[in-house]
């Protein structure tokens, strides 16, 4: 009786489990990387499912079922009868061992930050995952991330030269284009995926679990550096202040030297994230503080990224870094990451009419996002993609067609629709249309974008709330500023508080969007202008041109076709290739509303 308890018959329901996968990838003929492939999933999660080392999330057992072409239920059973038996930690990869010899309480120190890591960055926020509840719209990382392909120039690639002249570029998925560097500089538009890369390597670093092409990175110490925060904080840190300088609990308790010590070893990977978040005239400091760095430890790990305007190429070449972009995401890598929104989203279902509801809108949107070539270009990053997959699950399957209006939606979705559509009133005493949501939350994308940041102090923003609401008297009737805020906070789905003295939105997308929107009411075209040239503000002023009315739009365009004119300084060396960086021409303008 107790073995039939068990797992229906099974004395070990988790070794049957591992057995029955074994035995259904070879009766398909596939190799480890093909079943890879096919599931979206990555090595090191497949390899431990088909070995039986873990108990296997109910996302990776789907996906597996699918790429096997098997029944998902009988495997599902197995592994819940697995998950109820305690696994003996014996079973897991043990971590590599970094010294034969070290202080107990360094060891002590090391294991509990690496435990730190892997909790603090585990968790994705998916837009529009829980309209209900946006505080609870996060993915688990194990099962959210998507290893994406990553473009890489052969080194003897000129900067210049005819386009036909050039080599092919080599595209491989992430974990093979990162084996055998040591320096990556990573360039990706925004929502490409480039920060929840970082994650990634963060989390399967600390967890000891990186697939075997990255199997030189394993037994490092990853240190996450955001620079957006960093720059906020003041002078960019020195090892012995990485952890206070990202608000790590642990810092006080680090030993002494532990920082230096890691890196002067060659144990560290430094995870810098957001080149583009520094304000253009800091960059160079900002790339002299890299170089100190890597003077100071030869041996550590670098990953620096940066959206592609933000930094000419070979920026870091004289310091042996390798350039890697990330693609846009392929057809399957789009089916990919539909299945999941959409599994993850019937986690969150509350009834089984819902989560079937949630499976048929996933079949028609796989179907629709494959039949309509403009919106398989808009799902072409996992940000647009998740908006997509949001407003597909919102609208009951309609859908906009263009970038901006698919902002519109999303900010529609987002700030009210969810709640009059489920019937909650009030929520926190506040109650705000859409119209004033916004107009709060332009006051805050505003402030970010002209004081080139994209992270505020929480008094900072409370502090424009509070100036706002005197000529809002129907917001202010309703609470106070700090009321205000933390309703924006908890309901908007639009910002976040990742830590308890700072603010920012979830994605800079929507800073942009909305900071434009502000500076077209504003009539501010002259500071648009007189900013055209910087990186920064390159989102925010193509989108003020969407936003702006036809008149609007072809002044600005004029003006900055002029500026574009008689500031050859900001312009790049001639080429046959179309500029990367803001610089204002016909070329330019006449491509912003092609999105």
């Amino acid at each position: 009786m107790e073995k039939q308890d068990m797992g229906d018959g099974h004395e070990d329901p988790l070794a049957e489990l591992a057995l029955r996968l074994r035995t259904l990838r070879a009766q398909r003929g596939l190799q480890m990387g093909g079943l890879q492939q096919r599931t979206g999933l990555g090595r090191t999660t497949v390899s431990q499912a088909l070995n039986g080392q873990v108990v296997p999330s109910e996302a990776t057992l789907v996906a597996l079922a699918k790429a096997l072409g098997t029944d998902a239920e009988p495997l599902l059973v197995l592994r819940h009868a697995a998950a109820r038996i305690p696994q003996v930690r014996d079973n897991y990869p043990q971590r590599v061992v970094r010294r034969p010899v070290r202080p107990r309480a360094q060891s002590s120190f090391e294991e509990r930050y690496l435990s730190y890591v892997a909790e603090r960055h585990s968790q994705l926020t998916v837009v529009g995952l829980d309209l209900s509840r946006p505080e609870r719209a996060h993915w688990p990382l194990d099962a959210a991330y998507l290893s994406l392909e990553l473009a890489e120039r052969p080194e003897d690639w000129p900067a210049g030269g005819e386009e036909a002249d050039r080599p092919s570029v080599v595209v491989k998925r992430a974990e093979h284009a990162l084996a055998n560097c040591r320096r990556v500089l990573l360039r990706g538009l925004a929502g490409s995926g480039k920060t929840t890369l970082l994650q990634w390597l963060a989390v399967a670093t600390a967890r000891d679990e990186l697939p075997e092409e990255l199997a030189d990175w394993r037994g490092r110490i990853p240190f996450v550096l955001p620079l957006r925060t960093l720059v906020r904080r003041g002078p960019l840190p020195e090892p012995h202040d990485f952890l206070s300088a990202v608000g790590t609990p642990l810092a006080a308790s680090q030993p002494e030297g532990w920082a230096d010590a890691v890196l002067d070893r060659g144990e560290a990977l430094v995870l810098v994230d957001g080149i583009d978040e520094v304000p253009q005239e800091h960059r160079g400091a900002t790339r002299d503080w890299l170089e100190r760095l890597l003077a100071a430890y030869r041996d550590a790990l670098f990953v620096v990224t940066t959206r592609p305007s933000a930094v000419p190429e070979r920026w870091l070449a004289s310091s042996h870094f390798t350039e890697l972009s990330v693609r846009p995401m392929s057809a399957s890598d789009t089916g990919v990451f539909v299945h999941r929104w959409h599994t993850a989203a019937r986690h969150h279902a509350a009834t089984d009419v819902e989560r079937s509801q949630v499976h048929d809108l996933e079949a028609a949107l796989q179907v629709t996002v494959r039949a309509q070539r403009d919106l398989a270009q808009l799902s072409s990053t996992p940000l647009m993609c998740a908006l997509i997959c949001a407003l597909h699950r919102d609208r009951r399957g309609h859908l906009p067609h263009s970038r901006m209006e698919l902002y519109e939606a999303a900010l529609s979705m987002l700030l009210v629709r969810r709640d009059l559509e489920r019937s909650i009133d009030v929520p926190e005493g506040i109650q705000l249309t859409e119209h004033q949501s916004v107009q709060l939350l332009q006051r805050l994308a505003y402030w970010l974008i002209r004081n080139r940041q994209t992270e505020m102090e929480r008094a900072t923003s409370l502090a424009l709330v509070d100036d706002a609401l005197p000529a809002m008297q129907a917001v202010a009737d309703q609470g106070t500023a700090d009321q205000v805020l933390t309703h924006l906070v908890g309901r908007s789905g639009l910002l976040r508080q990742p830590t308890a003295d700072t603010i920012d939105f979830v994605h800079r997308t929507f800073q942009d969007y909305l900071g434009a929107k502000a500076a077209i009411e504003a009539h501010d075209f002259p500071l648009l202008v007189n900013n055209a040239h910087d990186d920064q503000w390159e989102d925010v002023v193509r989108m003020a041109i969407a936003h702006a009315r036809p008149t609007e739009s072809a002044d600005l365009l004029r003006r900055l076709v002029e500026r574009g004119d008689d500031s050859i300084s900001w312009r790049p060396p001639a080429c046959s290739t179309p500029p990367k960086s803001n610089l204002p021409s016909a070329d330019w303008s006449n491509s912003v509303h092609a999105s």
